[in-house]
């Protein structure tokens, strides 16, 4: 027997066998979402070629399994029907409607509407792997600013983007950035202990800032202000320069303008009304609530730096009150009406430490005033967003130490105390490889520090300040070819020795200055001026043919050479020497020589004794002392004006000039001359010859008087030794 009910046909069939009386009956279920009907059963076997019609059958049969009445059955798929037909109708429509405005053929095409491929993929224009930007790409949008300076030239900061990648950027969409390159970047981030490099690469091309691979530029300008000084970018340039430039890393700090100003009518705000400022201790009102765009940069920048033009001091370097951004006042519109601060400070003036009004009060008790050496406003003012010392570089090299037993810091130093393991910190090493086969023809700089001013800055500027209780302040391990340090004041030569040959020299260290004060001294000698040069000089005395290296035949010179090379690299005497000492002299080895201009006069000998090489001279009549060998002073040598040399003993000293040698004279030997009444008993020496004028001897007569006399020990005699007459 077999039962059809008929009705439509749909796909996702589930089978279902089950007994009935002998016969094996097989019951298809045709389903779509909550609609089942449409049940076929029919005979299989024996009698699958019987059929058994039934003209009727009641609604009232329950359908096996189902629990429901046929009628049941029949009505729920009869409904499922109604409503799937009415939904396809409906698809049916947005179908058609699409087709009649789009072409099949145009989707998914790089030039048509995107629409899913066979693997469910979003195709072109949008790819899946890559994201192209045909000309250029910006991100971001920065207004134009006003800032507020005086003169003829333009105060306005053209609006440009905060990034461009892949094409120069054109500020406010009309001035082309001639020197901005296409870009790379690549960044990444990931979490704590993670390690993710940032790579920049670029190959520099050309001159500013496409001759340069990172830049970073601190400063109020755009970035178009402040092109990197990288050259070359022309023929002239060429003609006058030495190199086509390339940088790597190119940083610049430059000046510091605000963001805006509140002021009077000295700056035109945007809502062409003035802001003038009244100070109080925590902060300062506003003759007009700020505009717009003013209001809303101060809500979007918390802890904003200010900076007014109230002088609070007599002395500093920055004398005008500053303070931070602490908070600010709105009225209903949101325009700021008033701002915070927790204090106007003046730099490095500690003691005025509360209640500081600009305008009002001084931290050393001086007239207030308004500054006109930085700003030229006339009436108060505060300038937001502003820095008054630029660092173009600050590496911070940190050593805690060991310290194996501390706890883990806090968020902001999670581990840099825990288990500490550096040991060593290097701040900035510079490694220059040159590996020139050729020798000599390529040079290698390290630091250059070019100060480029036209007038002297302040006298505690400096270009390099090496500061701290480290143990060695500098450091130069030079080759022995290296020239530590050329400088015109100081000069420090490299620690290779002279040549091997007798008379060879070689400049330990030179100190030059010139004879001119001022810019003369700059000028070529020796027309306008000449060098003046210290000079640490080492002589070979001997040749040293088996390079044996002996010290023993070094004289270490130190003396003035005036003028010479004006090349602060090339040591050497090519001067005019003038005088000099000499350490270890050939004359006297390991002794010292004192030599003028044209040669050595007076030495001291390795045993110490003086060695007078050329005339002495004692000038002004000045002596010459004499020390016994308990180093008591017994005579001395001087001239006189008289004409004659005296040899004369101490004050007080009863002793005499005795000559241990033959005594021979030239000239006249000349004895005191006294008469007799004059001559001296008390304090003479038997042997002390006179000559007395008014004696003579007892041989002779009255009319023979003028003889010389000698002390016997307690009378004046004659020749033969009898008492004298007078």
């Amino acid at each position: 027997m077999m039962i059809r009910i008929f009705s439509r046909a749909f796909p996702n069939t589930q089978h279902r066998e089950f007994k009935h009386h002998s016969l094996t009956t097989s019951w298809r279920r045709i389903t779509l979402g909550m609609a089942a009907a449409y049940i076929m059963p029919f005979y299989s076997g024996a009698l699958a070629s019987s059929v058994f019609t039934v003209a009727e059958i009641s609604g009232t049969t329950v359908v096996s399994g189902t629990n429901q009445t046929l009628a049941s059955v029949v009505s729920a798929g009869q409904q499922n029907t109604s409503t799937i037909s009415s939904v396809s109708a409906t698809v049916n429509q947005i179908y058609f409607t699409a087709l009649s405005a789009l072409q099949s053929s145009q989707l998914g095409q790089p030039d048509g509407p995107a629409a899913l491929d066979a693997s469910g993929s979003l195709t072109d224009p949008v790819a899946t792997t890559t994201s192209t930007a045909s000309d250029y790409a910006t991100v971001g949008w920065n207004d134009a600013i006003q800032w507020t300076v005086t003169g003829t030239g333009s105060n306005i900061q053209e609006a440009n983007p905060p990034v461009a990648f892949n094409h120069r950027w054109m500020m406010d969409n009309n001035t082309v950035d001639d020197y901005m390159p296409p870009t790379h970047l690549r960044l990444g981030g990931s979490q704590e202990f993670d390690g993710v490099p940032l790579f920049i690469h670029n190959i520099p091309y050309g001159e500013g800032n496409m001759g340069i691979v990172e830049g970073v530029y601190m400063q109020s300008e755009n970035m178009r202000g402040s092109i990197a000084g990288v050259g070359v970018g022309d023929a002239n340039g060429i003609a006058t320069t030495d190199n086509f430039d390339a940088v790597a890393r190119y940083t610049y700090a430059g000046p510091s303008s605000p963001v805006f100003t509140t002021t009077g009518a000295a700056v035109t705000a945007p809502d062409n009304l003035t802001h003038i400022p009244t100070f109080t201790s925590w902060g300062a009102t506003f003759s007009n609530p700020l505009p717009q765009k003013w209001s809303d940069w101060i809500k979007a920048h918390n802890h904003v730096r200010m900076m007014t033009n109230e002088l609070g001091a007599s002395t500093g370097e920055i004398r005008t009150y500053a303070g931070v951004l602490t908070g600010y006042g709105a009225n209903a519109s949101g325009l700021i009406t008033e701002i915070y601060t927790d204090g106007w400070r003046i730099f490095d003036q500690p003691s005025a430490t509360a209640n500081q009004i600009p305008g009002t009060s001084t931290a050393d008790g001086s007239t207030p005033a308004i500054d006109t050496v930085w700003s030229d406003f006339t009436d108060p003012a505060i300038m937001f967003g502003v820095y008054t010392k630029a660092f173009a570089n600050n590496v911070i090299c940190y050593l805690p130490g060991p310290t194996p037993h501390a706890q883990p810091g806090d968020i902001n130093d999670p581990t840099g105390k825990a288990n500490n393991q550096t040991r060593s910190c290097e701040g900035i090493e510079y490694d220059l490889w040159d590996n020139d086969q050729t020798n000599n023809t390529a040079y290698m700089h390290g630091i250059t520090v070019a100060y480029s001013g036209r007038s002297n800055p302040t006298a505690d500027s400096y270009d390099m300040n090496l500061a701290g209780g480290n143990a060695n302040m500098l450091e130069i391990n030079g080759e022995w070819y290296s020239q530590n340090i050329a400088s015109r004041p100081f000069a420090s030569g490299s620690f290779g020795g002279p040549d091997y040959t007798q008379g060879s020299q070689k400049v330990v260290a030179e100190f030059d200055q010139s004879n001119s004060p001022g810019w003369v001294a700059d000028t070529a000698w020796p027309g306008s001026s000449h060098d003046m040069r210290l000079t640490v000089w080492n002589t070979r005395n001997l040749d040293d043919t088996n390079n044996t290296n002996d010290y023993n035949d070094i004289t270490t010179s130190m003396g003035v050479q005036v003028d010479g090379h004006n090349d602060i690299r090339s040591l050497s005497m090519d001067g005019t020497l003038q005088e000099h000492l000499e350490f270890n002299p050939a004359t006297y080895p390991n002794g010292i020589a004192l030599c003028g201009y044209s040669g050595c006069g007076f030495a001291v000998d390795r045993n110490g004794a003086a060695q007078l090489i050329a005339d002495g001279t004692v000038t002004n009549g000045k002596s010459i002392y004499f020390n016994d060998a308990n180093n008591v002073q017994r005579g001395n040598i001087w001239a006189g004006t008289d004409g004659a040399v005296h040899i004369s003993q101490t004050a007080g000293d009863n002793g005499n000039v005795v000559v241990d040698a033959r005594l021979k004279s030239n000239g006249a030997v000349n004895a005191p001359v006294s008469t007799y009444s004059a001559l001296p008993t008390s304090g003479s020496v038997t042997g002390d010859q006179r000559y007395c004028s008014d004696c003579y001897s007892v041989t002779g007569s009255t009319s023979q008087k003028g003889i010389p006399v000698w002390w016997n020990g307690s009378a004046w005699t004659d020749a033969i030794g009898a008492t004298v007459k007078y």
